[in-house]
């Protein structure tokens, strides 16, 4: 067992999403927001017994799983270099626009205009945002993780080898 590396979290969340497109995980949640916000009623005809406010929470998670998926890709796509405060906030801003602009959207589609979902929407956002701020940086590999995890003499299709593959 001693000859074994042992491999953290964050390497195997690489390992595992090195094999999807950049970019999918936006795009899937974007394509579920604006299916659950832009369909006049995308849940059908029934209503669903919900409890006062629900609406605005539906907006927060929705929101706050857009901007993590906007942190997520980003970070793939620069090779998990963990992502600075300004890129963070800049992304974050991203996410509020979008929730701007599909309720600016809405009455076109048969929806009401509610400043109080785009309220809802910034307050995910910046939810992830801060939290992303506190803790998402350690789904990021430092440099002295790049090293240890550059390709050994093993056998190219080991498991040790591919986990740095597109990672260099």
């Amino acid at each position: 067992m001693d000859g074994l590396k042992k491999v953290t979290f964050a390497e195997r969340l690489h390992a595992t999403f090195r094999r999807c497109p950049k970019w999918i995980l936006t795009i899937v949640c974007l394509g579920v927001i604006g299916w659950l916000t832009l369909v006049p009623q995308p849940l059908g005809e029934e209503e669903l017994p919900l409890f006062p406010g629900a609406d605005k929470v539906a907006h927060g998670v929705m929101f706050f799983s857009l901007a993590l998926c906007l942190f997520f890709d980003t970070l793939r796509s620069r090779g998990w270099r963990p992502l600075r405060l300004p890129l963070v906030a800049g992304l974050t801003l991203i996410a509020m626009l979008v929730g701007i602009g599909i309720e600016c959207v809405q009455p076109s589609v048969g929806r009401g205009f509610e400043f109080w979902d785009m309220v809802a929407d910034a307050f995910g956002a910046v939810l992830a945002g801060s939290l992303w701020t506190l803790i998402g940086g350690g789904l990021g590999i430092t440099d002295g993780e790049r090293q240890r995890l550059k390709p050994t003499a093993t056998h190219p299709d080991s498991p040790d080898s591919s986990i740095n593959k597109h990672d260099n």
